[in-house]
């Protein structure tokens, strides 16, 4: 009577192992069909019919079940005196999978900046041998991904950092924060500003330029939501007219929003936004701006403006260094391109520079002030006031 068909139970890894191992070119035979057997025994079939699938006797076919059952995958798969094979993945084996994750691949002669799972599997399989760890040739992509996580390491993605290249980045921090807070100390309990017996009012302006802003057209008309369709549709070719520029600044006492729309973010420009700032604040008061060190700022041809005007009319707190989270004016900026400028189309420069000052209309009916709050805990109260 024959033997009754059985099958043996093995992982979703080991499985992807042996598959891996069957489709591994360079790898002897004899470990092909040993791959071969546990596969299809784990699917049930007869030591014969495997035997006679692979040609071989069905005494090899339970030899290596056996050992599969006894000793594990690796002990089923290779011989016990294979030469310098070990059973398992070594630690120094590992610490060599580590090292070649950390480096980028362009770095080893490939093109690509960083590794895909696939690039850095099949170099691992290709160079393992030369490196002294023979095991890591048959090793899976599946396996390679597990343990990359396990170790939190992924040399797949980017995750950018702000280098502090300026120096002097805490003083100057401290200096915009020290502005926040005499700012704070401005309003009162109610938030109304408190005027100072001298009449000398200071008033402080978050201040940047937003370039590059496009002027875009559709080529064809949108369509408007309907019951059918509940979005806007939208083809996707598109017209450019060029760029413009917006200067602007936040009054941080009132929350008011001063726009300057240009083709250009030049040193002219500036002035002409300071020319703006200076009609629109009463004579003898201090116009106070925290703004960036872009070129315009302090150039010859704004240094020469400024020296028109009378002593102390304008003050400038310059931010750090690729550190402008630090000017509340970034907030708004980013505020606008969510309710604006997002995925607008205009018929020419000059409708989307309509729309702008609109925008700022929309935004001065109902002004609101901004407050900083971070590290503001540290800045002494007495000190700001004795400035």
């Amino acid at each position: 009577m024959p033997a009754l068909p059985y099958r043996i139970t093995i992982s979703d890894e080991e499985c992807t192992y042996l598959k891996s191992l069957i489709k591994t070119r360079t790898i002897q035979a004899q470990v092909v069909d040993r791959a071969r057997i546990l596969l299809w025994k784990s699917e049930a079939k007869t030591d014969k019919v495997i035997a006679d699938g692979l040609g071989i006797s069905v005494n090899t076919v339970r030899r290596c079940i056996g050992r599969y059952l006894s000793s594990g995958i690796d002990l089923a798969i290779f011989d016990d005196e294979r030469s310098g094979r070990p059973t398992e993945i070594t630690d120094d084996a590992k610490s060599w999978i580590t090292s070649i994750a950390c480096q980028k691949p362009c770095d080893l002669g490939y093109a690509a900046e960083l590794w895909t799972l696939a690039a850095l599997h099949k170099h691992i399989q290709a160079h393992a041998e030369e490196a002294g760890y023979p095991r890591l040739k048959t090793v899976t992509k599946a396996w390679l991904q597990k343990y990359l996580k396990k170790m939190d390491i992924k040399p797949f993605k980017i995750k950018y950092y702000l280098e502090r290249k300026d120096p002097d980045f805490d003083n100057k921090m401290h200096d915009v924060l020290l502005v926040y807070k005499q700012v704070e100390m401005q309003l009162d309990d109610n938030g109304t500003i408190t005027i100072p017996d001298s009449g000398h009012m200071t008033h402080t302006v978050s201040y940047d330029e937003k370039p590059g802003i496009q002027a875009v057209a559709n080529k064809y008309p949108d369509h408007n939501p309907t019951v059918e369709n509940g979005y806007v549709r939208r083809d996707y070719e598109y017209v450019r007219f060029g760029t413009l520029s917006l200067l602007a600044g936040i009054d941080l006492l009132t929350g008011e929003a001063i726009p300057l729309v240009s083709q250009t973010h030049k040193s002219s420009d500036f002035i002409e936004f300071l020319k703006i700032l200076d009609a629109k604040y009463p004579e003898g008061d201090t116009i106070r701006l925290i703004l960036d060190n872009h070129s315009a700022h302090t150039s010859k041809e704004t240094q020469r403006f400024l020296a028109t005007l009378s002593e102390g009319r304008f003050v400038f707190v310059f931010t750090p260094t690729h550190a402008s989270c630090l000017n509340m004016i970034e907030s708004f900026f980013s505020k606008m391109t969510k309710q604006m400028l997002k995925g607008i189309r205009v018929n020419s420069k000059e409708e989307l520079s309509e729309r702008i000052y609109r925008y700022f209309d929309e935004i001065n009916a109902d002004p609101i002030v901004y407050h900083w709050t971070y590290k503001m805990d540290e800045i002494d109260t007495d000190e700001a006031a004795a400035i």
